[in-house]
C-alpha cells in the first residue's frame, strides 16, 4: 500500500510542477527519493493523485526538508529547459 501511494505522489506531483517530458525523468526520481517523507508528514491527509497535494506542498514551502526543495528547483528547471 505505502509503495502504490508513494508512486501515486510522485506522478501527481510531477503533474503538478509542470507537464513532464524525457529529459525530466532524473528530476523525477529525486522527486520521489526527496518529497516522499514531506508528502508523508505535511500531506498524507490527501489522496497522492489530488490536487490539494500541490496546494499542501506550496502551502508548506517553508517547511519542506532541504533535499525535497532543492529536487522541486531542479524539476521545475529541466521543464523550463524543455
Amino acid at each position: 500500500m505505502l509503495v502504490r501511494t508513494v508512486f501515486a505522489f510522485t506522478l501527481s506531483a510531477t503533474a503538478a510542477l509542470a507537464a513532464p517530458n524525457a529529459s525530466a525523468v532524473p528530476d523525477r526520481a529525486a522527486l520521489k527519493q526527496n518529497c516522499t517523507g514531506d508528502y508523508l508528514a505535511l500531506c498524507s491527509e490527501f489522496s497522492p493523485d489530488a490536487p490539494e497535494v500541490q496546494a499542501c506542498f506550496k502551502q508548506n514551502r517553508a517547511s519542506l526538508s532541504p533535499n525535497c526543495q532543492a529536487a522541486i528547483g531542479g524539476y521545475v528547471k529541466a521543464q523550463k529547459r524543455g
